[in-house]
């Protein structure tokens, strides 16, 4: 069997992925794909092609074409399909997407994996040599962790990203954070898989740099622990997501520095009292809470992304002169700065469509960098405004420069280039969003 495996393009999206040099400075390939192909019986010939790095070729020979669609890049997928199935070439969809949607995703494939592949792609593999695909494969989304095959990287075009070094323990997340995707659909319970796996891919890669792809590494249990001790003499270099209340526990910062912790993405989101933020410190102190979280990693050699959102029902225009210098006095070395997007299949799209306020009806623009629904205390043009004005100002080059020069001493000249590369893709991503705004706003003009 002929199996192509496609991630859609993101490079239709405005802002986004607008160039190489940039998607590459910080970008790096989900897993997905490579454990479909992994999850593969021996004997076929798979092929995976990033749309956002290689044109896609129809007239490849293929049996079977599976796409991985977000909802970003879900109407780009369509169109791939419908070219595929055009040409009498089945199409199985699946992703975060088609689970959310996978009535929708139906109309548009010959058969959709709804959830984890684990516990459907086989099945539906046996169905499709057997002449019988069903439409839609649920998955149950608690499979056991133990015994998973190890991705296939090797399908992987490696120097198109800065690594394919993508490591997973766990899946799940404890917390209950309303516009999350990932929980709702996947539900809150912490899967584990056995250290000794973890530990024996990690030894394994290629290079001596990977990343945690967890939803949050570092829960503050003894999982962890054991974890980062094992991995301490292998002497990788890591990254990861983790939650502010990482930093009450020292231990665990230690080991996690040990185990060559280089760098964590915090999710703040805001720094007021938002409902459904669950994963967010006390309001009346939690500036000061992810403050001095910043502080005890950097004090470990550990730099922090944070990553902050704007369009929570409490935000007014406060908010965003409030943000900006939490941001700037906190220490953070990177952020992501984004609006709040009510993804398909999370309680906030649910909410926000029974009070009438979802706008965008088109997938493509749900993205971190624009308003598909009405904010209860600011105007759409007005949430954008402020937000693309906050991404300015922390990214000016006075900002970026002094960010980095701050860094020196609790950073290697390794972390230091790196955190330099990712300032200035933001950056970068930054100046594009502005230029598409102006070609928008020319567009829109009356003549």
């Amino acid at each position: 069997m002929k199996l192509i495996l496609i991630y859609p393009s993101h490079r239709h999206i405005d802002g986004a992925q607008a160039n190489k040099k940039q998607a590459k400075s910080h970008r790096y390939p989900g897993m997905g794909l490579a454990m479909v192909a992994a999850l593969t019986p021996p004997g076929n010939d798979i092929s995976i092609v990033d749309d956002d790095r290689e044109a896609i070729d129809y007239g490849r020979p293929a049996d079977l074409v599976g796409i991985s669609i977000l909802t970003a890049n879900a109407m780009r997928g369509y169109r791939i399909a419908r070219e595929y199935r055009r040409r009498g070439v089945p199409v199985v969809l699946g992703g975060i997407h088609a689970t959310a949607c996978p009535e929708e995703a139906a109309g548009e494939a010959d058969a959709v994996v709804a959830g984890e592949a684990e516990d459907t792609w086989p099945g539906l593999l046996r169905d499709f040599e057997a002449g019988r695909m069903q439409g839609i494969y649920r998955s149950t989304n608690d499979s056991p962790m133990a015994g998973l095959p190890l991705p296939r990287r090797d399908l992987l075009r490696k120097r198109e990203y800065i690594t394919v070094n993508t490591v997973q323990a766990t899946r799940g997340c404890p917390f209950n954070c309303e516009f999350c995707s990932m929980t709702a659909l996947m539900g809150h319970k912490t899967r584990y898989r056995p250290v000794e796996e973890v530990v024996e891919e990690v030894r394994a890669l290629d290079g001596r740099t990977f990343v945690f792809n967890d939803d949050n590494v570092a829960q503050g249990n003894d999982y962890f622990k054991s974890l980062f001790e094992r991995l301490i003499p292998l002497r990788k270099i890591w990254v990861g997501n983790a939650s502010w209340n990482v930093s009450r526990d020292p231990e665990m910062m230690d080991l996690m520095a040990r185990s060559g912790c280089a760098g964590v993405s915090i999710g703040f989101e805001s720094i007021g009292a938002q409902p459904g933020l669950t994963k967010a410190g006390p309001p009346e102190d939690r500036t000061a809470l992810y403050q001095e979280a910043v502080r005890r990693l950097h004090r470990r050699g550990i730099s922090v992304m944070g990553c902050l959102i704007f369009g929570f029902d409490n935000d007014d225009e406060t908010v965003f002169p409030r943000t900006l210098e939490f941001a700037n006095a906190s220490g953070i070395d990177t952020a992501q700065i984004n609006l709040l997007v009510p993804y398909p299949g999370t309680p906030l799209h649910d909410r926000l469509e029974r009070e009438g306020r979802i706008v965008e009806r088109d997938w493509s623009r749900y993205v971190t960098n624009h308003v598909c629904f009405e904010p209860r205390r600011l105007s759409r043009e007005a949430l954008f405004a402020n937000y693309l004005r906050v991404r300015r100002a922390f990214y000016g080059p006075g900002r970026v420069a002094s960010r980095v020069l701050k860094a020196v001493p609790y950073s290697s000249p390794r972390v230091l280039t790196a955190n330099l590369a990712v300032n200035l893709s933001f950056r970068r991503g930054v100046r594009n969003l502005l230029a598409s705004e102006r070609r928008r706003r020319a567009e829109a003009a009356p003549p």
